[in-house]
């Protein structure tokens, strides 16, 4: 269960940012369906992002998955090789000292009714500080702190923080290795627990692109479990598809223009293609069979989203995982959306306290309907040019308020500010001649 997360100078994010899902004591509403009770606090099960074009919605959500990466590929480095090419490092660039020093994360989280709270500092080659927390009762202790300092590392580790573990303050790892990721393959410590929390349980998706994940998706159409569970998906969000195969990919399949290399990895062993059954009718409006040809292709774009969001969102709800995803809403109508975040809020069909976190344009949600206000979030640039977060519910409003109508009057500003683009002559507006 995600907590917080904060990040600090990573591209547009300048000064520290804290994105928390703890809910207000002071808000009321929704409590039922939007909120889950842990040791007499409440955590919200869903939060939503909304800005202007480039205020820096997505650079959030990329922090996140930025952080997930450099944790799973820490021990895949070699000791001389960056943590991130240089020409690639993330920080803010906008301001000089930001652009060399080092950039910051940390999150914290809930597994298996255990707290923790861990975080870095880094630049392209060296990690600057690493920490972790952790709170098996009531008080979170330090498991063990590691910072560079005057040309060497310096660590922290309290007496039994790290019982029945190999690890020694004379061990030295490269500069660009996590202590976290050497801990958690090498010990049964609890560092292995936070690495199987965000490998397992923490999703983010950055990518707009339904490519980024509609593999996943699909490999779930094998899986004798999911696949009805993705049918029953996509027959609630009625877009027409009754039934789904797996077809063996054939040199009929693929179009004679096509490269012979490219020709023959399609229609090597294994390699499947998806067809999407419709029903077939007569003049009556009478079922009389289905199709068995009907390839993604001629799917529409939301379709094919919401196939490709299938998998994803199911898995989420099933295991009770948090779910990141950037322009949630790019492609689909606006029920669908509703229709999305009605399972998240359903105890019916969320058990598991699964959590969704998104960016999205559509403010048909933006309404005490759907969200309460400390699950309305903000991103809006400074004068600087950076990004600032904040939420809905640092604003004092009256009961009645109405959270869309008083977005665009720009009360809560996070909103572009459009000019006069000055594209045709004084005086002639479009339409005269």
């Amino acid at each position: 269960m995600l907590l917080e997360f904060s990040v600090k100078n990573f591209l547009s994010i300048k000064d520290e940012v804290i994105f928390s899902l703890y809910a207000s004591d002071e808000i009321r509403g929704h409590e039922k369906q939007n909120l889950i009770p842990v040791s007499g606090r409440h955590i919200l099960k869903t939060a939503v992002i909304y800005g202007a074009n480039a205020s820096g919605k997505s650079n959030l959500i990329k922090a996140m998955g930025f952080m997930r990466g450099v944790m799973a590929n820490s021990l895949k480095l070699n000791p001389e090789e960056p943590i991130v090419p240089k020409q690639n490092y993330p920080s803010f660039q906008l301001h000089a000292e930001s652009a060399k020093a080092p950039l910051e994360m940390e999150v914290s989280f809930l597994y298996q009714d255990i707290y923790y709270r861990y975080g870095f500092a880094l630049d392209a080659h060296r990690i600057h500080r690493e920490w972790l927390y952790s709170a098996p009762e009531e008080s979170e202790s330090l498991l063990y702190e590691r910072r560079f300092e005057e040309g060497s590392y310096l660590y922290d580790i309290p007496e039994n923080s790290l019982t029945e573990t190999d690890f020694t303050k004379d061990s030295i790892l490269p500069a660009n290795t996590l202590l976290l990721a050497v801990l958690a393959k090498f010990t049964d410590s609890p560092a292995r627990q936070v690495m199987k929390w965000m490998g397992d349980s923490f999703n983010v998706i950055s990518s707009p692109d339904e490519e980024a994940y509609e593999g996943f998706t699909y490999s779930k159409l094998d899986d004798e479990d999911y696949r009805p569970d993705i049918l029953r998906f996509l027959e609630v969000a009625d877009v027409g598809i009754e039934g789904i195969l797996l077809k063996s990919v054939t040199a009929a399949d693929l179009p004679n223009e096509m490269p012979e290399e490219l020709r023959k990895e399609l229609i090597s062993p294994g390699a499947k293609q998806i067809v999407c059954q419709h029903n077939i009718f007569d003049d009556k409006g009478l079922k009389t069979g289905r199709t068995t040809h009907w390839g993604l292709s001629e799917e529409s774009a939301g379709t094919r989203k919401l196939l490709a969001l299938s998998g994803p969102l199911i898995e989420t709800l099933r295991e009770g995982e948090i779910l990141v995803i950037d322009e949630l809403d790019a492609k689909l109508h606006p029920m669908m959306m509703r229709f999305i975040l009605s399972l998240f809020h359903s105890q019916k069909h969320n058990p598991h306290d699964a959590q969704l976190v998104f960016a999205t344009h559509d403010t048909q949600l933006l309404s005490p309907r759907f969200f309460r206000r400390d699950q309305i979030w903000f991103t809006e640039k400074n004068h600087y040019e950076a990004t600032e977060l904040y939420s809905l519910a640092d604003f004092d409003l009256k009961d009645d308020a109405d959270f869309s109508r008083d977005y665009f009057q720009r009360r809560y500003s996070a909103v572009p500010f459009i000019g006069d683009l000055g594209l045709f002559k004084k005086g002639v507006e479009h339409g005269e001649k």
